[in-house]
């Protein structure tokens, strides 16, 4: 290709617009002096890093780069060319610099089942806000029909567990319900059953009162927390019989089942659901970090 004055009026080129990429191809490659080298250093295969830097040449209507020698080096239109390429490509990445400045800002409210609250959900926010410094992220953990009720109020996105199929949000994870005592416990066989529950209203407490009721098993409360910490202690303790989410349960308790005389209880889901309100990027973004996260 003969070698011609980029600034010349014959060297008209097919495009009037220059692709950066190329740029930065050509720029790499007289920094580094070799296209293997470069092929490596911009995650390419030597062919594409050849044909990207002809395709250049073939745009602007000049040789850049002088082939056939040990170490590459550029033409006196590649010499001319450089400071131009280099000022456009300092150009390109100071508007993204300054868009990045410009990130998404604003306050998000998370209310969430306790599990995800204390043992998932913080780390995961903590990734989160490093990412967007200027979101503030507040969370809550509580019941889940009561958050969800206040979804859109107090909450702007909600963490609940609920019945398989329930709708109430998308769904991110299935798990069985199950009864828990402590190994080598007697305390499943005790009549009326001592149970360790969350408080009324609660959806496990519903579910395994309702469901001893129907297998005709007497029960009693015998301890009441919001924690599941609490309710784990108590069940550790020998005093009562527990009900937890398979996915989340102690390995120090011990699953009671149909050998143990204990009714089958439904299967669970974890949900999230937010407020899909025009102008909310802050929850958008954090809602599609938590799915692609939770998912997993």
């Amino acid at each position: 290709m003969p070698a011609r004055n980029i600034h010349s009026a014959h060297a008209a080129p097919r495009s009037h617009t220059v692709d950066i990429d190329l740029l930065r191809v050509f720029d790499t490659v007289v920094r580094i002096g070799s296209f293997t080298t470069a092929a490596k250093a911009l995650s390419r295969t030597q062919s594409a890093v050849s044909m990207q830097l002809r395709r250049l040449e073939e745009q602007l209507g000049v040789q850049l780069v002088a082939r056939g020698t040990r170490q590459l080096a550029p033409t006196p239109e590649g010499v001319q060319l450089l400071p131009l390429a280099r000022q456009m490509l300092s150009l390109n990445d100071q508007l993204f610099h300054d868009v990045d400045r410009q990130e998404v800002s604003g306050s998000i409210r998370i209310g969430s089942i306790e599990h995800y609250a204390t043992r998932v959900l913080p780390v995961l926010i903590a990734e989160f806000c490093r990412q967007h410094p200027r979101i503030h992220v507040e969370l809550h953990h509580g019941v889940s029909s009561v958050m969800h009720a206040e979804l859109g109020s107090r909450y702007d996105m909600v963490i609940g567990v609920g019945a398989v199929g329930s709708g109430e949000g998308l769904r991110l994870t299935k798990s069985r319900i199950v009864w828990a005592s402590t190994a080598g416990s007697a305390t499943h066989l005790q009549r009326p059953l001592p149970l360790a529950l969350n408080p009324e209203g609660a959806m496990l407490r519903d579910w395994a009162t309702h469901a001893l009721d129907r297998a005709g098993i007497p029960w009693r409360i015998a301890y009441t927390s919001t924690s599941v910490t609490g309710l784990e202690a108590a069940v550790r303790a020998g005093i009562a019989v527990g009900v937890f989410r398979e996915a989340t349960i102690s390995k120090r308790l011990k699953i009671l089942g149909a050998k143990e005389g204990m009714p089958s209880l439904p299967d669970s889901e974890v949900w999230l659901a937010s407020v899909p309100l025009p102008g909310r990027k802050a929850v958008e973004l954090l809602e599609a970090f938590l799915i692609q996260k939770l998912r997993k």
